[in-house]
């Protein structure tokens, strides 16, 4: 039978329609902030301020978040939060911070085996590599895009492609740049996401401006819209740079001396620098040499900071393969200990499987006991609505007690233990086939009507009717009692009815002469 996937919580119902349904994401998020799961509504809340444009306000909310989850065990929302933090990081131009939350997320993925979060850490690793090792970068985003494809995870998807067009326009190939792009625009929430679609913009306008293509003007157009009034800092900033790109000088200073300012609300944005170099170049050329050398200055002292923090960050690097190699050398001398503790373990699994199936079965004839039987029957009617009912027959051996009175109780166990074969030759899988008690048996079908189980009665009688009882014993003819009934007019359904339902149903039989089903009230 094919379960429905268990329904979302509001916190992963609100991380699912981020992207998509902001505006409903904060409502999901509202009631959650300040109770038991503050922390996980406090990443989402994070994510949203992060993609308003209020990066100081999410770098805060989102390490409040991470101290308390850091505290309890390794989860998916840890790993969401360490995502978000890295990424603000890598936009403080804080790489080192970035690299090594990044890792920390590719640590925590594996451990969980989260395959969204493994990519989502790969990805973003490979951006904040872009600039040091854009090979590796290149091929770490490469990989996540199939993953993302994979998954159906349409976001993620065009966030890869955007970030490959950048890679492409770098390399200066204008016809995989706009290949990358419209992968990326396809995605069908675009109009949501101004943060991703600024990028794709501009990456188009560079690549339609070097082809002389005229839909440069509908990229520049849309970039216009984004440079003007956009409430998102980082949004005007992207818009201006790519404007800028194709503008002469004195257009260059309009659009970028704001943008210096709206950069330095954030912090020390990574646009900084690239801001300052574009401003010192423009204002050269304009004859303005102190303004150049200002900005040149501004420019080299930023560039110095990042270089600084990739020093950090490959210090720490050579710190961690020392610890690494010293902690490869105990879990060497461990290992030969670990394999005696795992063969131990799996013959300790094996045992419990083997416990477990006792528990549930009946030792004569194999099938489910009346324990288990209950058990799954309240489960599944719990489950079963009208469209979809719970079908259960009572199958019971006429005239059994003769059988044990003629022929004695060592045959009667031969006849229970042939029955019981019969039932499962005929069951489906997802049934349940159970010995209810004495010679009595059950079958319990999930998204079955009393009809669809009635055919399978009758399969049933007509292989008792061919199987070989005189090859046991002489003139033995075994035949079955069956009734069969549904929970589709059942409000609310119950199991108990059911059995009950089904029961009456098998009595009529029995009085109106055996070896007959009925499945009709």
């Amino acid at each position: 039978m094919d379960t429905a996937p268990p329904a979302l919580s509001p916190l992963d119902t609100a991380w699912e329609a981020r992207d998509a349904q902001p505006s409903l994401t904060r409502a999901l998020i509202q009631p959650e902030l300040g109770g038991p799961d503050d922390p996980q509504a406090g990443v989402i809340a994070a994510y949203l301020l992060w993609r308003d444009g209020a990066l100081p306000d999410a770098v805060e909310r989102v390490t409040l978040s991470l101290n308390r989850l850091r505290l309890g065990p390794p989860s998916v929302w840890t790993g969401r939060g360490l995502n978000i933090l890295a990424a603000l990081q890598s936009q403080l131009n804080r790489p080192d911070l970035a690299v090594s939350l990044y890792q920390e997320q590719v640590d925590l993925a594996r451990h969980i085996r989260d395959p969204e979060l493994s990519a989502t850490a790969l990805h973003d690793l490979g951006v904040e590599l872009r600039f040091s090792d854009p090979e590796r970068a290149r091929q770490h985003i490469t990989e996540a895009l199939l993953i993302f494809q994979g998954m159906d995870y349409a976001h993620g998807v065009a966030v890869a492609h955007a970030n490959l067009a950048d890679f492409a326009q770098r390399a200066g190939d204008h016809h995989a740049t706009l290949h990358h792009t419209a992968q990326a625009m396809a995605f069908p929430f675009m109009d949501q996401q101004p943060t991703l679609e600024v990028e794709v913009q501009a990456a188009r306008l560079h690549a339609l401006t070097a082809l002389n293509d005229p839909a440069a003007d509908d990229a520049r157009a849309r970039l216009e819209q984004f440079s003007g009034s956009h409430t998102n800092p980082e949004v005007q900033i992207t818009a201006r740079l790519a404007l800028a790109r194709h503008a002469p000088p004195d257009r260059i200073v309009t659009l970028l001396t704001p943008a210096v300012d709206t950069a330095r609300l954030l912090g020390e944005h990574v646009n900084l620098p690239v801001l300052h170099e574009e401003l010192s170049a423009a204002h050269a050329a304009l004859g303005d040499h102190a303004a150049a050398h200002h900005h040149l200055s501004e420019t080299l002292r930023l560039e110095r900071s990042r270089h600084a923090a990739e020093r950090r960050q490959n210090l720490q690097s050579f710190e961690v393969l020392h610890r690494i190699q010293a902690l490869q050398e105990i879990a060497e001398q461990e290992r030969h200990r670990n394999d005696e503790l795992n063969v131990h373990l799996q013959e300790l699994r094996a045992l419990n499987r083997r416990i477990r199936e006792l528990s549930r079965t009946d030792h004569l004839t194999q099938l489910t006991n009346r324990e288990h039987l209950f058990h799954e029957g309240e489960r599944l009617a719990a489950a079963s609505s009208p469209p979809r009912p719970l079908a259960a027959a009572i199958i019971d051996i006429d005239h059994f007690k003769r059988i044990n009175d003629t022929w004695g109780h060592q045959l009667g166990d031969t006849v229970l233990q042939h029955t019981a074969q019969l039932i499962r030759s005929v069951a489906r899988p997802g049934d349940v086939t159970a010995r209810y008690g004495g010679e009595e048996f059950m079958i319990l079908r999930p998204d079955a009507s009393a009809a669809d189980l009635a055919l399978t009665c009758q399969e049933l009688q007509r292989r008792m009717h061919a199987h070989p009882w005189q090859d046991i014993i002489p003139d033995l003819r075994v035949t079955l009692s069956i009734g069969v009934a549904d929970t589709a007019r059942a409000n609310p359904p119950d199991f108990d009815a059911l059995v009950a339902e089904a029961d009456r149903r098998l009595y009529a039989v029995k009085n109106a002469g055996r070896d007959h089903i009925r499945a009709e009230a």
